[in-house]
């Protein structure tokens, strides 16, 4: 087992070596956990009726059958290839999802010297950054206008984008790759906007699908966005099954809808309940939040809850924000560095719908996660505007960007009550 968000620093060297990503060793899981545990082993079928799995050892073709009184869905998810024909089956168009993935983008860094990345997603972005300390040339599509779309608002993703710009990354947005040439491997990408690009590799980072081919043989509910539908108990809607992880769909906080909250923190979560509740439990999970942070170009950046565009695909209510940049100590102190916050709040519960945040030294996730508890909590941007929060000139200032970003919001749903 190891941990797939640090595959992107195993490519740029951060992280000097693969092995170094391993959480929970063959022998640690056996011995000391006492799980039996079939690598190289696929699960083909399930007879919920007989509460049996039938499962192939893959090298040896030797056919199982394994009885269970509870199961536990966990199949994950699988690149989402954009609709190009051929794409990918295409040499040297990559995902970055697993070890295998990451130790053939390095081969092809060692063979190219330009790549294109489709999708300016974290993981495209953390790619971005890991390929130009290799010394390749990167060049970033998107569709839409700025990159990371589903964690920042545009005004918010600039300053990234910018500084990525600066250490030599080119974008090009509000586009679409229609055709990708070349015989076997890749050598022209052509885009909607008239752009053509030649390159000697592609990474697609356009999200990842769930996986439920399994999930529909045990007669799970498949939602809308393809995902296994489970309730509180993550129960698949199936006596004693249970799902987890990339291939779930659970509820939002913000909209009390189902969603894909694709993260390892909800995954640990999702997995910590199903397998309480396989074993006889009745624990719960709370609706989703979408807590998430990340580092790039010297960033850090953190969001939670829904961006502008989703409230408007959506067709919620346009928020009112309120934004605020200010610095991490007072002006006075030497150290301080700059912090930028943006509220979406509802206009008329003033619940608030969104947040975002983007520093240059580690505190945009500090603010966010209490954000995430208010939104949890169905605080109103009130309770932030008037949060008493701590003050040392070496620590931070006496109104920190958390409150002056709710502040500002109340000022314009003042104004916007009084007409």
């Amino acid at each position: 087992e190891y941990s797939r968000c640090g595959l992107p620093y195993v490519l740029s060297g951060v992280i000097p070596s693969f092995k170094d990503l391993i959480i929970h060793r063959e022998s640690t899981l056996t011995r000391m956990m006492k799980i039996n545990l079939l690598l190289q082993t696929e699960a083909v079928d399930v007879d919920v009726k007989a509460k049996m799995v039938k499962a192939v050892k893959l090298n040896e073709k030797e056919t199982l059958r394994l009885k269970f009184d509870s199961l536990i869905l966990a199949t994950g998810a699988k690149p989402a290839y954009p609709p190009i024909e051929g794409l990918a089956n295409k040499e040297n168009v990559y995902a970055l999802r697993t070890v295998e993935d990451a130790l053939k983008i390095l081969e092809a860094a060692k063979k190219f010297k330009d790549c294109a990345i489709l999708g300016a997603s974290y993981v495209g972005m953390e790619a971005a950054e890991a390929l130009l300390k290799l010394g390749t040339s990167v060049t970033v599509i998107h569709r839409s206008p700025e990159p990371l779309s589903t964690l920042l608002d545009p005004d918010m993703a600039q300053a990234i984008r910018k500084k990525a710009e600066e250490e030599g990354v080119r974008f090009i947005l509000g586009t679409t790759v229609t055709e990708v040439e070349g015989g076997n491997g890749i050598a022209r990408i052509k885009m909607g906007n008239g752009e053509v690009v030649d390159v000697g590799f592609l990474i697609v980072a356009t999200g990842v699908k769930p996986e439920v081919e399994l999930a529909r043989k045990v007669g799970a509910k498949i939602g809308k966005l393809g995902g296994i539908q489970v309730d509180p108990h993550m129960n698949v809607g199936v006596e004693g099954v249970y799902a987890a992880g990339d291939c779930v769909e659970y509820l939002a906080a913000t909209t009390g809808n189902y969603s894909l909250c694709q993260l390892g923190t909800v995954a640990v979560r999702m997995g910590r309940v199903a397998g309480a509740n396989a074993a006889g439990g009745k624990e719960t999970l709370p609706p989703l939040l979408g807590t998430s942070t990340g580092k790039l170009f010297g960033f850090e950046l953190a969001s939670v809850g829904l961006t502008t565009r989703d409230i408007r695909r959506l067709g919620l209510p346009d928020p009112l924000y309120g934004k605020a940049a200010a610095l991490t100590k007072p002006e006075y102190y030497p150290g301080g560095r700059r912090i930028t916050m943006k509220l979406l709040v509802h206009p008329e519960t003033r619940k608030l719908m969104g947040a975002q945040a983007i520093s240059e030294e580690p505190s945009a996730a500090q603010r966010i996660n209490t954000v995430a508890l208010a939104i949890k909590e169905g605080l109103t941007v009130e309770s932030l505007a008037k949060l008493e929060t701590c003050y040392a000139p070496p620590v931070a200032p006496t109104w920190d960007a958390l409150t002056l970003a709710a502040e500002g919001a109340l000022r314009k749903l003042e104004r916007a009550r009084k007409g």
